[in-house]
């Protein structure tokens, strides 16, 4: 059986370490998932969509509308 599990405290990945010597589970770790950064998001994204002038319009749109339906009153 596989499992995701996402690691809150550095005190589980002691844990998960001690079961995976016991022979009770197997740790496939990969440098992607277990990198922390402290960098924020918006900084590690910035420039990562490669649009063309009209995909961008369009794309802005689309949020703004996107924003324009929390605003409106549905009751």
């Amino acid at each position: 059986m596989t499992l995701t599990v996402e690691v809150l405290n550095s005190s589980a990945l002691n844990l998960l370490s001690d079961m995976e010597q016991l022979d009770l589970i197997r740790l496939n770790t990969s440098t992607k998932t277990t990198t922390i950064s402290s960098e924020k998001l918006s900084s590690q994204f910035a420039g990562a969509l490669k649009l063309t002038d009209a995909q961008h319009e369009a794309y802005q749109n689309t949020l703004q509308e996107s924003r324009n339906e929390w605003e409106r009153n549905i009751y």
